[in-house]
């Protein structure tokens, strides 16, 4: 089911409410293009992560997985 910028937005909110620290995370591909308002949605959810983040990031989307 493809995702809206309001759906990708409350995702990221969930993400962030239970992180326990900042991480820097970049959207790419079609959920960049849809957070950017240059399509209206994407199919699935792509992010680019720094190595140092991936586990916290990891962690926090395993209690919260897309969908």
């Amino acid at each position: 089911m493809p995702c809206d910028k309001s759906a990708l937005l409350e995702f990221l909110e969930v993400i962030n409410d239970d992180l326990t620290r900042k991480i820097t995370l970049v959207a790419a591909g079609g959920t960049a293009m849809t957070l950017l308002d240059l399509k209206p949605s994407t199919i699935d959810i792509d992010f680019t992560i720094p190595a140092v983040d991936r586990v916290e990031f990891e962690q926090v989307l395993k209690n919260n997985p897309p969908g």
